[in-house]
């Protein structure tokens, strides 16, 4: 009993790797060759997870715990951001660049919280946006560069993708914050959310359904694989290794710390990255390299993987220098 409670982690973590690079790699395999399937891909992603949830928990339908209404908000933030970074690869973005900003999610989370909640953070904490912020600028005006020197695409179809993603990047924190609400005041619902989400979002496909009926003609005429179109292959694919990598990231969450969980999802990412650059031959220049650098490094150090030496110390230091500034600024 010992050696299988320790080999399911393990086995979740080979998951967590094996499934989460896959699913990269096929939907990047997917846009090269069917660059305008993104929205079916997302469309297929909700049909699944739906389906799913319809014959596992049934009771999803008659006794939901939160009424449906208070899911529209959720539904539209969840909608708008799943479609934004899946599209914005067709939009000559490429995945190393998708990789490296939505590394900066936490940043994104941190920020959104301070606003919404008004909450504080510590001193590496805010570092750590600097450090993230300092690298994405760094990829985006390196890429930027090429992309108007010809080299690499056009610059303003890929700055309309860079602002897909940079709207996805806030919006998923900004659902993640609504979604906290939620749960504070009904209790903690998220497979019950995860599919009343994905099943009022599917009206939100409506109006593509031009191009979902041209991608699943061009996914129909792609070359077989095995007796089938293989793009229906990779698609189907996609979606089945995104389901087992969202359920073993939150297996792992209920078997190890979230430090260590942050540490497998990091290195998930980074190989995600290497994948890509070798799968597909993307650009990826010394300056893409120095901005992957500060990025892992400081979503590292906001997890806290790595910290602030004498972070205690310093921020005693700020704390009385701010004291005296507000003592000498108080009226007499």
């Amino acid at each position: 009993m010992a050696m299988s409670f320790k080999v399911k982690p393990i086995l979740a973590m080979m998951l967590v790797f094996i499934c989460c690079c896959l699913n990269v790699v096929l939907l990047e395999k997917m846009v090269k060759e069917s660059p305008n399937c993104t929205v079916f891909v997302t469309f297929s992603s909700y049909i699944f997870i739906v389906l799913q949830g319809i014959i596992l928990n049934p009771e999803f339908l008659f006794n939901n715990q939160i009424p449906a209404r208070n899911y529209l908000i959720i539904t539209i933030l969840f909608f708008s951001t799943n479609l934004c970074n899946n599209v914005a690869l067709s939009f000559q973005v490429d995945m190393p660049t998708v990789v490296i900003i939505r590394s900066g999610s936490l940043v994104a989370n941190m920020i959104v919280s301070i606003i919404a909640f008004r909450r504080h953070y510590t001193l590496s904490k805010y570092l750590s946006v600097a450090t993230v912020t300092l690298g994405v600028l760094i990829s985006t005006t390196t890429t930027a560069k090429l992309k108007s020197s010809g080299e690499s695409g056009d610059i303003n179809t890929w700055f309309i993708g860079l602002l897909m993603l940079g709207y996805g990047l806030f919006g998923s924190a900004t659902t993640g914050v609504f979604q906290e609400k939620l749960f504070a005041k009904f209790g903690k619902h998220p497979k019950e959310a995860l599919f009343y989400s994905n099943l009022l979002g599917i009206v939100g496909f409506v109006p593509n359904y031009g191009n979902i009926l041209n991608t699943i003609t061009e996914f129909n005429n792609s070359p077989d694989l095995a007796g089938i179109p293989s793009l229906w292959v990779y698609c189907l694919l996609n979606v089945g290794m995104q389901n087992i990598c969202v359920r073993s990231v939150y297996y792992l969450l209920s078997e190890w710390t979230s430090l260590s969980v942050t540490l497998v999802t990091t290195l998930r990412k980074f190989l995600s990255l290497l994948l890509s650059i070798v799968l597909f031959n993307n650009t990826f220049t010394t300056e893409h390299w120095i901005s992957t650098v500060l990025v892992f490094s400081g979503s590292a150090l906001f997890s806290g993987l790595i910290s602030l030496p004498g972070e205690a110390a310093i921020e005693r230091v700020l704390r009385g220098t701010f004291r005296v500034r507000e003592q000498r600024t108080l009226p007499l």
